[in-house]
């Protein structure tokens, strides 16, 4: 009796580099919550959706469902940062692969101290320094 052999998906999924949890470490390694939220003390999530290309670039990034205050902005910005390894379907069809993500914007548990200075052009003075406490 021979085995039955399981057919190979026609169209694989795009897999990031490292799985699931390293996409995660991704996501909180280079989330930068804008200064916007921050002073409105806004948290939330961003839903997206986006394509991702036989070569593993992403495109065609849409928020779907945001929240505002910069942070559908830097939603963005990070979905368009990632990387996926470039696959290859059966047949060599090459195909894009529309692809959903909730980014999630998170007040930080402790106060936050911001840090901005200010200076002109012509490193003349005045020259500004502001701290934020939050």
């Amino acid at each position: 009796m021979q085995k039955r052999h399981k057919p190979e998906d026609f169209v694989r999924e795009p897999q990031y580099p490292g799985g699931h949890k390293s996409l995660d470490k991704f996501i909180s390694q280079n989330l930068k919550y804008p200064v916007p939220a921050l002073h409105q003390k806004i948290e939330g999530a961003v839903h997206m959706s986006y394509n991702i290309h036989f070569d593993g670039s992403v495109n065609n990034i849409r928020v779907m469902d945001g929240i505002g205050f910069g942070c559908n902005e830097e939603a963005i910005r990070l979905v368009s940062l990632l990387k996926y390894k470039p696959w290859k379907n059966r047949g060599g069809v090459r195909v894009s692969v529309s692809k959903k993500i909730v980014i999630h914007f998170r007040l930080p548990k402790d106060s936050v101290n911001l840090t901005y200075d200010l200076k002109s052009k012509e490193d003349k003075p005045p020259s500004y320094n502001y701290t934020i406490e939050i």
